[in-house]
């Protein structure tokens, strides 16, 4: 199963992965409210870019976090709330021309789910 399984479908079917939470910045938010109010826990992000046609990588995407492993699920969605909408922010401001789309990968605690 894929961690994509654990979302709601209208978050799921956002993602630019058909194996990873690979989400825009609205839709990654409300992927973190939905991990917290369901008990999920975050263990970090991180950002990814994808060309007009159709290409994904890091390159300039904002770098994200280490792992939340040790916070609460609480604190690691906070956490993850405002660095995202952070980052978003200062890449957006940074890059004002980008032709690039900004994702956020969202990574989440598995253990325990089958694969």
């Amino acid at each position: 199963m894929t961690q994509l399984k654990l979302l709601s479908p209208e978050i799921a079917q956002q993602s630019i992965s058909r194996r990873e939470i690979v989400l825009p910045l609205n839709a990654a938010i409300e992927a973190v409210d939905y991990c917290a109010i369901n008990h999920i826990h975050m263990l970090g992000w991180e950002g990814w870019l994808q060309t007009p046609d159709g290409r994904v990588g890091h390159g300039s995407a904002p770098q994200g976090t280490v792992s939340l492993e040790g916070l609460s699920i609480t604190d690691a969605a906070e956490f993850c709330r405002n660095t995202i909408r952070a980052a978003a922010l200062e890449w957006s401001e940074n890059h004002p021309e980008a032709t690039d789309r900004l994702y956020f990968c969202i990574t989440i605690n598995s253990n325990g789910i089958p694969t």
